[in-house]
């Protein structure tokens, strides 16, 4: 492009010439993440985002008009995949997908620290830096040469024509130095690398492969029906007598809910937010020892990951690390030939997309014969259709609701839609995508689960009351075995019910639910109230979360719109909102120390709640992924650590550990 066609102001700006080269030499994918440091008007962040329609554009600015000049010139150039980040790299970096591609024009003074980061991040990534200065030339060579990488350097002089009177001259623009490294240089050391590890690995350890069928339930958007399809099919694959293992993609209570009323078995989190590749990978392996077969349950919409503009914890990267066949739900309703259309869309979207097989919801049988050829023209099997039906409408409304006389009338309709989807769907198609899974590779020496600090297990047991009743139903089943393999005897107590908490706690677990639901009967309870305040003034540790936490407030908004009095521990009150306050991945930060020790500098975990509190605290800052929004949040004593956020203790356990031992544990 032309300099001419962006909107410049007073911020320095990559000429033409030279930006042709850089981009270039950025050997830029389609679907790459690139991170545009110093990103003046923006002009390189839109000629490669133009060049990346699936990818993703992260410019770092940090002043204000930059910033301002970087949206207007991709509003003008029509570009939608940039995400403005004002402030200094790499300090901005935090919670964003890892780059594929790095451009520098400017950093601020912290070259050597962007660069460190960004390998970090990406061992393989493609650098292209431009400098001016001899001696910004030098700092990168010997960098280079400090990581034994050979740079690629290019000296551009450009001359343009000028006018002097009657005549045309060429003046010189200042010479500069486009500096490109990494990449596939980089990825050949790495994989020469991996090769001699793998060669060294295979000489120490045997590693086995484990045959495990699975299959992974998604569709295209939420609302498919992919929730009542997959517990329909739990239901009918138990009363074959196959034993399952089932998991659920995401930061999600509910669904599991329905998966455990099932299975009668705790149904395991797979997320990449809050886990690494290769610690989702051990937990399913982990969780699948014992099982006939895996069912997995996507969320949203299959290729829907954080941001919306990345693939980082969708149901396909889930399906990815798993190497796990995929059987999409698409609601048929409303459309026929179309469908055929939309289900094209998302196997060529992604060359490995996974998808083996379709099951058309809220489709008639006979519609579903007639499309069948044109599906399977697709090379995927049509497996069958779901019709509109009463077996079928299982509401996702509060499952934590239930009492056990609608638990079991909940079983029951279960079990009813297993029988249907027998007659509707082809079963053994089913069952031979998941039997032609690959096998996965499990090494045979002893991993160290995610998160575990081995150390800690060797601690005198301790005792720590869980709330669980229809308020309080709201538990990541990884953090319950995360306490009890740190020492923790988890004793349950219902606040709705129990007149006196369990004897001897050390701790009290206040999980997310439905407090405001039950606000009058957990009122009403005021012996149990009463000696929850007196532990909390005795020093037992108090972790609570969401509904946990409005529950330690004085007062409590219920569903009537009237005020009751909860325990106390916190001067503050919970109130509702006419509309969601905040919804979720968050990554926080402890404001005393600025990072967390753990994943990436932070805890991780989600919000998702209509009420809100007077004062919902500030001792960790909430920072959103793939955004700018952030926010301050919790309360953080020697005793209680409470406040909106599930947090998810896998990601940063040491510095839940912290807070849970007491000083002579230390």
């Amino acid at each position: 492009m032309k300099d001419e066609a962006f909107i410049r102001g007073a911020i320095p700006m990559t000429k033409s010439e030279v930006r042709a080269v850089s981009v270039s030499r950025l050997e830029l994918k389609p679907e790459d993440i690139l991170y545009d440091v110093g990103a003046g008007t923006g002009s390189v962040s839109v000629e490669a985002a133009l060049l990346i329609p699936r990818g993703r554009v992260y410019a770092f600015e940090q002043k204000e008009e930059g910033c301002s000049l970087i949206q207007a010139n991709a509003q003008r150039h029509g570009v939608k995949n940039i995400t403005v980040v004002q402030g200094k790299a790499p300090d901005t970096w935090e919670g964003l997908p890892a780059p594929d591609c790095i451009f520098i024009g400017g950093s601020g003074g912290k070259m050597t620290e962007v660069l460190e980061r960004a390998f970090a991040l990406n061992p393989s990534v493609r650098v292209v830096v431009n400098v001016i200065a001899l001696e910004s030339l030098h700092q990168i060579m010997e960098y280079c040469r400090a990581k034994e990488v050979e740079p690629e350097v290019s000296c551009i002089q450009v001359s343009r024509t000028c006018v002097r009177g009657r005549y045309h001259m060429m003046e010189g623009q200042n010479p500069v130095y486009v500096i490109s490294f990494g990449g596939l240089q980089k990825e050949a050391k790495k994989e020469e690398a991996k090769k001699e590890e793998a060669k060294k690995e295979e000489e120490e350890n045997v590693a086995e492969k484990r045959q495990i069928p699975r299959i992974l339930i998604a569709s295209p958007a939420s609302g498919s029906g992919k929730t009542v399809i997959t517990a329909g099919l739990l239901s009918l694959l138990k009363k074959r007598g196959i034993a399952c293992a089932s998991f659920k993609c995401g930061p999600d209570y509910i669904d599991p809910m329905f998966h455990r009323q099932v299975l009668g078995i705790p149904c395991c989190n797979l997320d990449r937010f809050f886990l690494d590749r290769e610690q989702v990978r051990n937990l399913f392996l982990e969780k699948t020892k014992e099982a006939e077969l895996a069912v997995t349950e996507g969320a949203m919409g299959y290729y829907d990951g954080i941001g919306g503009t990345t693939f980082q914890a969708s149901a396909w990267e889930i399906a990815d690390i798993t190497e796990t066949p995929v059987i999409l739900v698409v609601d048929g309703k409303g459309s026929s030939l179309s469908v055929a259309a939309q289900i094209h869309g998302f196997l060529t979207f992604r060359p490995d997309s996974r998808i083996e097989g379709v099951i058309l919801n809220r489709t008639s049988p006979e519609m579903v014969k007639r499309l069948k050829p044109q599906l399977e023209a697709l090379g995927i099997s049509c497996i069958g259709a779901v019709p509109v039906c009463e077996e079928a409408k299982l509401e996702s409304r509060h499952l934590g609701l239930t009492i056990p006389q609608e638990q079991e009338a909940l079983r029951e309709r279960l079990e009813a839609l297993g029988d249907r989807l027998e007659e509707w769907l082809d079963i053994s198609e089913i069952l031979r995508i998941a039997k032609g899974a690959q096998a996965l590779v499990d090494a045979a020496k002893e991993k160290k689960a995610p998160g575990t600090v081995q150390e800690i297990q060797a601690k005198p047991l301790r005792r720590m009351g869980v709330a669980l009743d229809e308020a309080f139903c709201f538990y990541y089943e990884e953090n319950l075995e995360f306490l009890q393999e740190h020492g923790w005897e988890l004793v349950f107590f219902s606040p709705l019910r129990d007149q006196h908490l369990p004897p001897a706690l050390d701790g009290i677990l206040l999980g997310g639910g439905y407090p405001e639901v039950y606000a009058g009967q957990l009122s009403a309870n005021v012996s149990l109230r009463t000696e929850i305040a007196q532990a909390a003034a005795s020093g037992v540790k108090i972790l609570a979360e969401c509904g946990g936490f409005l529950y330690l407030h004085q007062k409590l908004e219920g569903m009537d719109q009237k005020f009751y009095p909860m325990t106390g521990v916190l001067e503050r009150e919970g109130f509702r909102r006419e509309r969601m306050t905040r919804f979720g991945y968050i990554s926080l930060e402890d404001r005393e120390n600025g990072t967390v020790t753990g994943t990436s500098g932070s805890i991780r975990g989600h919000e998702f709640h209509y009420w809100d509190s007077t004062n919902p605290g500030r001792a960790m800052y909430a920072r959103k992924p793939a955004s700018q929004r952030g926010w301050d949040c919790m309360i953080r004593t020697e005793t209680i650590l409470a406040g909106f956020p599930h947090l998810y203790y896998r990601s940063a356990p040491e510095w839940i550990l912290q807070f849970l031992n007491r000083e002579d544990d230390r």
